[in-house]
């Protein structure tokens, strides 16, 4: 697994819409942990299960929140500590980045409907799960996407196993990306609890969206 852990990309503008962002995943975390209602409950609650928008009805463990609203509430919510510090470490590195590139309200529409598309295509695959997808993975996905083609010579430093690199942006998403089919085939093939096809979709989105989100520059 190529993990990165910083990038050669300076921005020109402190990332706020990113820092919020990051914030708002922790602080929903918190409540997942502390809340009253329990770890699981809050998490079934709040997590996008297939079957409640396929059948426009709660579950019994969800009976609160309107099912279309968990194509947000999903992207806030995470299974553990490291699925929530790897998503924040992939958000930061990669998101400051492209949310530079667009306005802040944009880079915020731009990552909430990434995120809808990536769950959208995580439903389109199983629209019978009765599981919860959490996590913000889809839409930093999409960022990743967006990246590759902003910035494509951009460095990305990585660890892999015992070893750090210095790979262009334009090699290591790719792979990156290779990695997620690869993913999603071994688990179609043997069962997974990663949805790999929220990360194809999306990537995909991202990569198909992101020029209708880039700030337009005139020139004098």
């Amino acid at each position: 697994m190529l993990i990165p852990y910083r990038d050669e990309n300076p921005t020109e503008r402190f990332a706020l819409v990113t820092f919020m962002l990051i914030l708002a995943n922790v602080a929903m975390f918190a409540y997942q942990v502390l809340g009253p209602a329990g770890f699981a409950r809050i998490t079934a609650e709040y997590g996008f299960v297939p079957l409640e928008l396929s059948s426009g009805k709660n579950l019994p463990a969800s009976q609160f929140v309107n099912p279309f609203l968990t194509l947000i509430s999903y992207m806030f919510c995470h299974g553990s500590i490291p699925h929530l510090g790897f998503n924040m470490l992939f958000l930061w590195i990669f998101g400051n980045n492209v949310e530079d590139r667009m306005t802040r309200g944009g880079f915020l529409v731009f990552y909430l409907l990434t995120g809808v598309i990536a769950a959208l295509a995580f439903a389109g695959m199983a629209p019978q799960s009765k599981v919860p997808l959490v996590g913000a993975s889809g839409a930093i996905s999409a960022i990743l996407g967006a990246y590759l083609f902003m910035f494509p010579f951009a460095r990305v430093y990585v660890w892999m196993l015992f070893f750090t690199m210095r790979l262009p942006a334009m090699l290591y998403l790719p792979v990156w990306f290779l990695m997620q089919i690869l993913g999603f085939i071994g688990g179609s093939a043997g069962g997974s609890n990663v949805a790999w096809v929220s990360h194809i979709g999306g990537f995909a989105a991202g990569v198909i969206l992101f020029k209708l989100f880039v700030k337009r520059y005139r020139i004098p």
